[in-house]
């Protein structure tokens, strides 16, 4: 992993975010931005102004899938399941999570 350290970003710089590990870094009104590969860690980081996320390639294609499900009448209920605070899914827990 990609270790970018006390860096300051400011906008309207687009952020490649997959793969990399931040610490101690300035997020100023940057776009970053995760295609869903290796998640990026973020640590005593700090995001000012309008600073945002753009999803691309997979990661887009998860977000609109779950947003599909979202505006489904029982997707609601599903959604709320499958974010709840503190669940974490790994890998092996795939046949284990919630279904519609």
């Amino acid at each position: 992993m990609e270790e970018i350290s006390g860096q300051t970003f400011n906008g309207p710089e687009l952020i490649e975010t997959d793969g990399k590990s931040f610490i101690d870094c300035t997020f100023n009104s940057a776009v970053l931005v995760y295609r869903g590969g290796e998640h990026p860690i973020f640590d005593r980081c700090t995001f000012g102004g309008n600073s945002s996320w753009r999803f691309l390639g997979p990661a887009l294609k998860t977000i609109q899938f779950l947003q599909r499900i979202a505006n489904d009448p029982s997707g609601e209920q599903f959604i709320g399941d499958l974010f709840q605070k503190g669940k974490i899914f790994a890998d092996e827990d795939a046949e284990r999570q919630p279904s519609l």
